[in-house]
């Protein structure tokens, strides 16, 4: 099948109410980045699209409260080292503040209270840190975000499917935290969860984990589901249905919003996909770090809330914004 490029379609649907959208917060007087106070925002994968949408975000708030924002990340989604060295590099730089999506939920705690000690706040978006020293963190109830994703399954597959969960890095705590969501509302169903897989974070062995999985699922006539937890997982899942001739007698629920899960979720491959919201991580990442900044008292956490899309409901008016804020 032809695959339909959305950011074309999507561009002309939300033209009109751009057009009378409400007038944007008028832009502090401009200055120089001496004259502005910093704001390190580090992540796990600089190039990847859903960090790209974090940056969108964050740099909306930098220009509304004229900070001066730094961006950086690693190559991979677990280099906790490299994140580490990052932020002590950007504090010696003389950040005011870092936003950290963190790599590793114990292995930064410490590098977060050694910066803390020097004064500089520090604002946990999308992955929590084990520390109090945090000001805040911002992202998404992952086991609700579980539960929401196994109750769509249950809806498309019904409960004596076999279920199949497909996870990125093993250890992952919001991997984990997905798991268990999806574990407790598929046994008080009565689903039963056949295998987790932990997919590889290199495309190949990503592909062939995933093509092992799907050769196990042989039986005709016999309900089956995928649950992907990530961007990555959920379109080599994807793609290997499609190729494997098992789109739509395996029900597929993805994570996130990329471009090519989205053209997946209109041909039918993918069913739903659970989507946060990067770019309000990003956004309220830094507008937190500035009021913490101010001595302001902030939220000890912020959900920034989770939404099942589909093929009917992803062209909503109200959910464009959420997939397609890089046109806002």
């Amino acid at each position: 099948m032809k695959r339909v490029k959305l950011l074309a379609i999507m561009m002309l649907l939300i033209a009109l109410p751009l057009a009378t959208s409400c007038a944007r917060t008028k832009e502090l007087q401009s200055s120089s980045s001496a004259d502005r106070r910093s704001v390190a925002l580090i992540v796990k994968d600089r190039s990847g699209e859903f960090w790209t949408t974090v940056r969108l975000g964050a740099e909306a708030a930098a220009k509304e409260f004229n900070i001066d924002l730094k961006f950086d990340g690693t190559d991979s989604d677990s280099d906790w080292e490299a994140q580490a060295a990052l932020t002590e590099r950007y504090v010696a730089y003389g950040a005011n503040a870092v936003v950290l999506a963190a790599a590793d939920y114990e292995k930064l705690a410490g590098t977060v209270e050694a910066v803390e000690r020097r004064g500089v706040q520090v604002v946990a978006i999308e992955s929590e840190i084990h520390s109090s020293k945090t000001r805040s963190f911002i992202g998404i109830d992952n086991y609700e975000a579980g539960r929401q994703a196994a109750r769509k399954m249950i809806e498309l597959a019904g409960n004596q499917a076999g279920l199949h969960v497909i996870g990125d890095v093993r250890g992952n705590r919001n991997a984990m935290q997905r798991v268990k969501g999806i574990t407790d509302e598929a046994a008080a169903a009565g689903m039963k969860i056949t295998d987790t897989v932990y997919c590889a974070s290199t495309t190949n062995a990503c592909k062939a984990d995933i093509q092992k999985l799907l050769k196990r699922v042989t039986n005709e006539g016999q309900a089956e589901g995928i649950l992907a937890l990530n961007a990555a997982t959920s379109s080599e899942a994807a793609r290997q249905l499609d190729q494997m001739g098992l789109a739509g007698r395996v029900k597929l629920v993805g994570f996130d919003n990329a471009e090519e899960e989205l053209e997946w979720l209109q041909e039918g491959v993918i069913q739903a996909t659970v989507i946060q919201n990067p770019f309000s991580m990003g956004y309220l990442g830094v507008k937190t770090a500035v009021q913490a900044m101010d001595h302001q008292q902030v939220n000890r956490r912020i959900d920034t809330g989770t939404k099942v899309i589909d093929a009917e409901n992803m062209f909503w008016s109200d959910n464009q914004k959420m997939l397609f804020p890089f046109v806002q």
